[in-house]
Order: C-alpha cells, then sequence, then structure tokens
C-alpha cells in the first residue's frame, strides 16, 4: 500500500508557480547600495547619472532651479550660464541639469524624487519635445527604484512586462556589486578628488557636435533633415478623448511629477525647445497647461545657425536660450512658493 497520494498535476504546477514566484520576490528584495545602480551606467549615454547621483547625495550646495529633460535640454540649457545670468538679474540661485538623452518621463520622476526628497528645490523645469513619447525612457529599468518599477502605471504600459522581467536579474546583479564594488569597477564610496562640480555644463558628459551649418550644402541637409522629421512624426492616432490611452504612460507620469512638486512646494515648469523648422508649441500645451506654465523656445527653429543638428542647440543657440530662459525664470523664482 502506498505510503502517500500521487502529486496532482494541477497540485504540482501551483507548487512550482508558487516557488518561482518565492524565487522572484526574494530577488526583488535584495538589498543594494543605489550608488551602484547609478554607477552602473558608466560606458553608455547616461553616464551622467553618476554625476547625477553625486550632486544630489554627496553635495551640500542647494538646487535651487532643477532642469530635468532630454538630450534637447542638456545641449541646450548651460548650467553655469544660466547661473550667471539669474545673478546679473538679482537672484542669487544654484542650478542643476539632470537631463539625460532620450524621451521617456518615468525616468524624469525617479530623478525629480531623488532630488526633491533631499534639496528644498524651489523650482522644478520639465522639458519638452513636440509630441510626448508613447513608451518609457531606455534607462528607466536600470536607474529607477524598485518601487518606482512595480509601481509603474499598468494600463497600456508595454515597457512594463519587460521592466518587470528584468528586474530580478537587476536586483540580484546590484546586490553583488554592492558587496564588492571594485570589483566590479565601481567605487564603494565617494571620492570628492572625482567630483565634476556643483554646476556644470552638461554638455561635457556627451560632447556632440560642436559646429553649426556654415556652407550652403550644409544648411541644406539640415533643412531637409528637419523635413524628414517633420514628415515622420506620429501624430495621434486616437481622438483626444483617447488620448488617456495612447500616450497614457506620460501623462501619468507627468500627473506624479506634478503631485510630487506640490507637495514639496516646488513650481512647476515645462520647457519647449523645438527642433529647426519644427512646431511652434508642443502638441498638449493645453493639457500641460493645467498643471504648470509651458514656455517655449519657438524663436530658435527659423535660423540654422542656432542649431548644430535638427534638434540640437549650438553654441548660439544655447546663448540664445540662457537669456531668454533667465528672464522668463525670474517671476517664478519671485514668487517663491516655499516662503
Amino acid at each position: 500500500m502506498p505510503l502517500s497520494r500521487p502529486l496532482r498535476l494541477g497540485r504540482f504546477l501551483i507548487a512550482i508557480g508558487l516557488t518561482i514566484l518565492a524565487c522572484f520576490a526574494a530577488a526583488i528584495a535584495l538589498p543594494h547600495d543605489p550608488y551602484i545602480r547609478y554607477q552602473a551606467m558608466a560606458d553608455t549615454i547616461f553616464a551622467r547619472a553618476d554625476w547625477i547621483y553625486e550632486r544630489i547625495h554627496h553635495d551640500d550646495t542647494p538646487i535651487d532651479v532643477l532642469f530635468i529633460g532630454s538630450s534637447r535640454t542638456a545641449r541646450g540649457v548651460i548650467s553655469p550660464d544660466i547661473e550667471a545670468r539669474l545673478a546679473a538679474l538679482g537672484h542669487d540661485a544654484r542650478v542643476a541639469n539632470f537631463s539625460l538623452p532620450a524621451s521617456g518621463y518615468d525616468i524624469r520622476l525617479t530623478l525629480a524624487r531623488e532630488a526633491l526628497e533631499t534639496h528644498d528645490v524651489k523650482l522644478l523645469v520639465v522639458s519638452l519635445v513636440e509630441q510626448f513619447p508613447r513608451d518609457g525612457h531606455q534607462a528607466f529599468a536600470d536607474l529607477a527604484t524598485r518601487r518606482d518599477i512595480l509601481t509603474s502605471p499598468w494600463l497600456v504600459n508595454r515597457n512594463l512586462p519587460e521592466n518587470l522581467a528584468r528586474l530580478p536579474v537587476r536586483q540580484i546583479q546590484l546586490a553583488a556589486k554592492s558587496q564588492l564594488p571594485e570589483a566590479f569597477g565601481h567605487r564603494a564610496t565617494f571620492d570628492p578628488e572625482t567630483y565634476k562640480g556643483s554646476t556644470i555644463d552638461p554638455r561635457i558628459f556627451n560632447p556632440g557636435k560642436r559646429k553649426p551649418p556654415e556652407t550652403t550644402e550644409a544648411i541644406a541637409a539640415l533643412e531637409a533633415e528637419s523635413r524628414t522629421r517633420r514628415r515622420d512624426l506620429t501624430r495621434p492616432v486616437l481622438p483626444e478623448n483617447l488620448a488617456w490611452v495612447e500616450f497614457g504612460v506620460t501623462r501619468s507620469y507627468i500627473r506624479r511629477i506634478a503631485r510630487l512638486a506640490e507637495a514639496k512646494r516646488t513650481k512647476l515648469v515645462f520647457l519647449y525647445l523645438p527642433f529647426y523648422g519644427g512646431f511652434e508649441r508642443p502638441f498638449e500645451e493645453a493639457w500641460l497647461s493645467q498643471l504648470g506654465p509651458v514656455l517655449s523656445a519657438d524663436f530658435l527653429m527659423s535660423d540654422p545657425l542656432n542649431y548644430n543638428d535638427v534638434a540640437h542647440a549650438s553654441q548660439a543657440g544655447a546663448d540664445l536660450i540662457t537669456h531668454w530662459l533667465a528672464e522668463a525664470l525670474v517671476p517664478y523664482l519671485a514668487e517663491d512658493s516655499k516662503t
């Protein structure tokens, strides 16, 4: 007579599923040093994440004005120049630019929260492009906290399955790197000798092309690229009453950024830097205006000398942005909600 009954297939599958779920949960729960998470972006176009973490957590210099956006903002908003111009206008404000190349507002929430939780930021400036992205940022799964990943929007979020699948492996890797950072080429502690400083030119991380078009041929190539970009821009497929579906991920994160700013009593402003020959206003301006003012640098887009390539400002363009933007920000610094 058998001592026990054979395990039924259904119970066996449930046991396997519960075991996998337990392993998944255990891996996700593994602790790690968040400094390692930011250092892990070295040798990528997101290598500036290392400096961002150090600026937030290892530098007591205030962050009064914080810019978060894409490479357009990293190339066009020059922190020390903005800071100097604000000082000339009578506002002693420390400026930091935490922009990362590529689009996606999930990573912008992650960086904004990291900064606003530790610094008394007066003004948060979030950059825009012509149209909201439909998906998240490429670096979100690497840089975000596990809480950020697990609380991502679950509806129409095409990044979520991959991000969740990667999370246990990421946590295991980060836990190992945190135990032996030097073995993986990371620093266990902050080194002031390698720190790049409080207010730096964000272009040092991704120099890119520094020369605007100077010949007829170069300008013609820029104009052709502009026409291609306008033509290839995928306009909304769904009607406006379904924009919450098509652009639901981005709208969700922008709302979260707005709620975070409100909770921290930080003024929120949106900044639009158009591409050459592009569109004067961002397509979602009406919706965004419910959450904060939208500043548009549309004066850039008619002169090819303001651009190094179709989307990124030249030195001449950055100088124009500095003078215009500093003056545009003064009223919001004057109505400092912290006082």
